[in-house]
């Protein structure tokens, strides 16, 4: 009894030492925060701080790779993130100064955080958890470092850039892997914002997640899926081609047979396929999308999160039910041009009046006949690349959009709002097909204040632009309104189930109702979006 009575009093001592170094950390350097897994220094700016590769994970390597993410084992000393990690494996295809020079690996379950300088642990700060985009298989936070600017503006939001497992490493499915391993590096980044915001001055009550692309479509997984819901209470979706769908488990395991075999592995043998170098297993998928036959959207995302009954149960389009009380909904898509950067790279040359109704009929098999007069295609000898693009984007982003976001507005009690980005930025576009136009991903740069680093040189009125939207963010984030707080040029209203009202945003910001009756996404309903939705 003495014994056990001196090693309780031994372990309080213990205790007691480190909670008074714990409290020595935190109360004189600003620059040091302690988590719940050790303590992390920053670096301290003049009007925030950055908190670079912040580990929410082990690393997914050797015998954790195709494993759910593993919880971060504490460390004692203070852990330096003074720069940004690799980014995840990947074979970068967005182009200079996009695709981090940081380099890849398969350590990189990391994140980037960004607070206002003052902020302290009884800050309650509002927190967004960005989610980057890239097809599910390129793509990084490094990307969105951006972000950062929209905190430096106001100094009034916590920002967290997250990344996740990519492609065959992150998303293969089998009849032994589930398939979701990148979407879990998800929900553990969230996780952690949710048990550890509040050192570095975060509300967890207030967290909102946001994706633009591939990441607006994990947004809307995340709004499915009861492994997610806890950690957060807001979202917005950006751009999310929700027609593609998840993929069925019957799809994921085809994809990884094809896979598996280009790398010289049985699809269940995990001790071959951890056996191959991350190069080997990166140059694995190559041939893949060549395969698809008549499901040729597949080729847009071959590896995506797979509805396994479990942690994610259905189709993002199929049900809004159980959101948060305050959850609010954001969606935008963007005229006729957000498909065009797709089209023009599945086909770099000419398509014809023939190839274009082929095309039509594989893409619709069954109502080919119906779309075809909504959406007809250029005279012989012309191209009908520009129709096609109109008829993916409506197909792929604005039609499901239009039904998800009144879906919600129905169904549930908690605010939801729409905008319509259609501003034309007067830098041109590195894509001739996109000049004067509005494609897929332009906007970012406005969002995030980021066109300086960009190096674009956009006039007063679209730095104007830039401020309001940021300012709409902002509210959003601190009053769950976008309309109070800080000022903007008009009232967002919101959708209901009576008044679907959108945001417009061009240089005149104004708003109006947009899309109640379509005759082009009514025809599109009506192909319930690959079976995703029935009336």
């Amino acid at each position: 009894m003495n014994k056990l009575v001196f090693i309780l009093l031994l372990l309080l001592l213990i205790n007691i030492s480190f909670a008074r170094k714990r409290s020595y950390i935190k109360n004189t350097d600003t620059s040091i925060v302690v988590t719940q897994f050790g303590a992390i220094k920053g670096i301290v700016e003049d009007t925030h701080r950055v908190f670079y590769g912040v580990p929410f994970a082990q690393p997914p390597v050797n015998q954790l790779r195709w494993e759910n993410p593993i919880d971060l084992k504490p460390w004692e000393n203070v852990r330096e993130t003074l720069t940004q990690k690799s980014q995840c494996a990947q074979k970068c295809n967005l182009g200079p100064g996009v695709c981090s020079p940081m380099g890849t690996s398969e350590d990189s379950l990391y994140q980037d955080i960004f607070t206002p300088k003052d902020a302290r642990p009884n800050s309650k700060y509002p927190v967004i958890v960005y989610i980057p985009g890239g097809a599910f298989s390129v793509g990084s936070g490094f990307l969105y470092l951006f972000m950062m600017l929209l905190n430096l503006l106001h100094s009034s939001v916590i920002v967290v850039n997250i990344n996740y497992r990519l492609g065959v490493l992150g998303l293969m499915g089998t009849d032994l892997m589930h398939g979701n391993y990148g979407f879990l590096d998800q929900i553990k980044a969230l996780e952690w914002v949710y048990n550890n915001i509040g050192f570095l001055g975060g509300n967890k009550e207030m967290i909102t997640i946001w994706g633009e692309s591939a990441g607006a479509f994990s947004v809307s997984a995340h709004l499915t899926s009861t492994y997610s819901r806890q950690y957060f209470n807001a979202a917005i979706s950006s751009s999310s081609p929700l027609t593609v769908g998840l993929k069925d488990k019957t799809t994921a395991r085809g994809n990884a047979n094809r896979f598996a075999t280009n790398v010289g592995c049985n699809i269940e043998d995990l001790t071959c396929l951890r056996g191959k170098s991350m190069d080997e297993i990166l140059d694995g998928p190559r041939k893949i999308g060549l395969t698809f036959g008549y499901k040729i959207l597949d080729a847009f995302t071959i590896w995506s999160p797979v509805i396994d009954g479990d942690i994610i149960p259905m189709q993002t389009l199929t049900d809004s039910k159980g959101r948060s009380k305050h959850m609010m909904f954001q969606h935008y898509w963007k005229c006729k041009h957000e498909a065009i950067p797709f089209i023009y790279s599945f086909s770099k040359i000419v398509v014809g009046i023939d190839y274009y109704r082929v095309l039509v009929a594989i893409v619709f098999p069954l109502n080919a006949m119906k779309i075809l007069p909504l959406y007809p295609a250029a005279p012989r000898g012309q191209d009908s690349r520009p129709i096609l693009s109109e008829l993916i984007t409506d197909y792929l982003f604005r039609c499901p959009d239009r039904y998800h976001t009144v879906t919600n507005a129905k169904k549930l009690s908690s605010p939801t709002y729409h905008y319509h980005y259609v501003h034309v930025k007067s830098t041109g576009h590195s894509l001739d097909a996109c000049d004067d136009k509005v494609c897929h991903g332009t906007e970012l740069s406005l969002f995030f204040n980021s066109y300086e680093l960009m190096g674009e040189r956009l006039d007063n009125d679209e730095k104007e632009l830039a401020i309001d939207i940021n300012n709409y963010i902002v509210n959003l984030q601190l009053l769950i309104n976008p309309n109070t707080g800080l000022d903007v040029p008009v009232q967002w209203r919101q959708v209901t189930c009576t008044q679907n009202s959108t945001l417009i945003l061009e240089t005149t910001i104004e708003t109006k109702v947009s899309f109640t009756n379509d005759p082009k996404c009514n025809a599109l309903d009506l192909t319930y979006y690959r079976n995703q939705v029935r009336p």
